[in-house]
């Protein structure tokens, strides 16, 4: 059986998986985006080490911050650990708070071809140099068809993505598309149960902060200046701009560091993350279906 629990940041996955998985026989598989680098520890809200020494986690401290992990990546790693879990009789429990990531478990969301990291540092040079309506321009020129209604053309990230697709591919968007909806269904010879934590929102906050203070107290600062010095987190790179490590980075770059500024750290990492959960909880509800929801 492939297990999915779901649920959004601070909602306690980890203990309630924690506790499933001894009951049910399971081998956790993460699918916390964040919990795939290596020294993002307290920021990340690992599993601690005692709990992964009760049951077998997997997807955790796979590449370090300053390394490039794609989807694809991830779903060949799930496809290995799924196979290998099988076969020593075990069910497998995903857990996780990542949407896109927790949905290749039950649709496709990456094709055949491979994303070229070389050719995103051109697309980004393009940027920086000729600005970002050369990008779209760029894009329209490889779709002479036109743009999918589905592309938000003033989302800059997706309008780069779609243009790394193109370029790498050779194909337009509306090929790649046709070719996507062929695929199969990933894990299809596999039941699966799916379920969604559920929070009031207000109990959520409060978990939210108790998490901050004691990320901040267990030495968020520490984790994240060890980090910087030492070229892990780099400059506008996804885990640097992950909650809890953006807002910690800009705290050390400024030039003093009173008791308000670090007031201030908390009370944005609270609010970012509370944020964050709104955005999950309204993603989940519109992409997925869960078999049962766990209320608190």
């Amino acid at each position: 059986m492939l297990y999915i629990l779901a649920g959004p940041t601070a909602s306690g996955k980890s203990d309630y998986a924690l506790a499933f998985a001894i009951q049910h026989a399971c081998e956790i598989l993460s699918c916390d985006a964040s919990a795939f680098y290596k020294r993002m520890d307290i920021g990340t809200a690992k599993p601690s080490k005692a709990q992964q020494a009760c049951v077998p986690h997997w997807g955790i401290d796979l590449v370090y911050p300053s390394e490039y992990f794609s989807i694809k990546n991830y779903f060949t790693y799930a496809q290995r650990c799924v196979s290998e879990i099988f076969s020593r009789n075990h069910n497998v429990l995903v857990v996780g708070g990542s949407g896109f990531y927790l949905k290749s478990f039950l649709t496709p969301v990456v094709d055949e071809h491979e994303d070229n990291p070389s050719v995103m540092r051109e697309i980004n040079r393009w940027e920086k140099q000729m600005g970002v309506d050369f990008i779209l321009k760029k894009l329209k020129t490889l779709n002479p068809l036109g743009l999918p209604n589905s592309l938000d053309i003033c989302n800059l990230r997706k309008v780069k993505k779609a243009l790394l697709r193109c370029l790498t591919t050779g194909l337009p968007l509306h090929a790649l598309h046709k070719n996507f909806e062929r695929m199969q269904t990933p894990f299809a010879h596999i039941p699966k149960y799916t379920t969604y934590i559920m929070w009031p929102l207000e109990l959520l906050k409060l978990r939210v902060r108790k998490r901050t203070k004691c990320m901040l107290l267990a030495g968020l600062i520490e984790e994240v200046r060890f980090l910087l010095e030492n070229n892990y987190l780099l400059e506008n790179t996804p885990t640097a701009l992950t909650i809890g490590y953006r807002e910690t980075i800009r705290f050390l770059t400024q030039t003093r560091q009173s008791k308000q500024d670090l007031y201030t750290l908390e009370e944005q990492i609270v609010h970012n993350t509370c944020q964050l959960i709104k955005k999950q909880n309204t993603w989940f509800r519109h992409q997925l279906q869960f078999d049962a929801y766990l209320y608190y």
